[in-house]
């Protein structure tokens, strides 16, 4: 119990620390990026206990020069890290094992896909908050981020030659602001799953895992999230200003599983291969400089995840016979 308070709170400490240097510059930026990765690996290490104390101790530190800092730290890292480690380390005997069970040594373990789920409705609890929170302001979300967005373009226009700079500084605004939070949420969704994977991976080089590690090639996630997309989706098409502005980041929020279901199905057509980790090295080259370019890839992959719901492509290729684990 001493060990496991210590690793907490020294992984509180640390977290925080990497929150702090974001300040710093580019690298710091960089490394606050890493910020919830001691707290998943207390967690996965010691457990929750472990993790829900370094969600306290970062939170603690962070609010020592601003309260708004520690409120802050609290719902973006503190408390969805403790969240996912208490899900994470959930499990019960295989007989009671459900569809899709990840049953290592006699025990079916809390699934990823369902892990995803709960990061995903984190993400739109946030995004329903901030709402509420800015509802009495004028434009709601968008007018609130507007200004803040158009003084940064300022900036950025000031150092450019005139005949660079944007036309309509107000209209760049407006557009960045209505995209800017679910940018912000797709963002979140991968720093925290990358942060996640890496904790678990550390834990099992350390031989201290609580959990085996999730068999992410065989990621399944309910039927319901398809439905609950595609209404988002329609109120993004089809509705009004505000009401499409929500729509179209509820929808980029929940296309976020299915972005990892599609690099399920790649990992899926890798392991058919001859040279596996080749493959998947080259493919995630190409989509991190896709991505940084525009995302049509990112986007694709997320639609042969939502393809895979009814199409099965890994219980295909699965049944095609044997392939390398990836």
């Amino acid at each position: 119990m001493t060990r496991s308070l210590f690793i907490g709170s020294l992984a509180g400490l640390a977290s925080a620390m990497l929150v702090l240097t974001a300040a710093s510059g580019p690298l710091g930026f960089v490394l606050s990026y890493l910020a919830p990765l001691p707290l998943f690996f207390a967690g996965l290490t010691h457990g929750f206990p472990a993790a829900a104390l370094a969600g306290v101790v970062g939170t603690l530190i962070s609010g020592l020069n601003e309260l708004q800092a520690a409120g802050a730290y609290l719902i973006i890292f503190a408390a969805p890290a403790a969240l996912l480690v208490r899900q994470a380390l959930l499990a019960r005997p295989a007989a009671e094992a459900s569809g899709n069970a990840d049953i290592v040594d006699g025990l079916e373990w809390y699934p990823a896909g369902r892990l995803v789920v709960v990061l995903v409705g984190w993400a739109l609890g946030v995004f329903v908050l901030a709402l509420l929170l800015t509802s009495g302001h004028e434009g709601g979300l968008p007018g609130l981020l507007q200004p803040k967005i158009e003084q940064v373009l300022g900036l950025f226009a000031d150092g450019m030659p005139q005949d660079d700079k944007p036309m309509d500084m107000s209209a760049a605004a407006e557009g960045l602001a209505k995209i800017m939070p679910s940018a912000l949420g797709f963002g979140w969704l991968v720093m925290m799953v990358i942060n996640g994977t890496l904790a678990q991976g550390l834990a099992k080089m350390v031989k201290q895992n609580r959990r085996p590690s999730p068999r992410y090639r065989t990621l399944a996630l309910p039927r319901l999230l398809a439905a609950a997309l595609a209404v988002a989706a329609v109120a993004a098409a089809i509705l009004p200003d505000e009401l499409g502005f929500v729509g179209t980041t509820a929808a980029v929020i929940l296309a976020f599983p299915y972005l990892l279901q599609g690099l399920a199905v790649v990992h899926g057509v890798a392991a058919r291969t001859a040279i596996p980790e080749l493959v998947l090295t080259a493919f995630y080259a190409v989509l991190v400089v896709a991505g940084a370019l525009g995302g049509i890839l990112l986007i694709l992959v997320a639609i042969l995840g939502l393809i895979e719901e009814w199409a099965g492509f890994r219980r295909r290729l699965a049944g095609a016979g044997t392939s390398r684990e990836t």
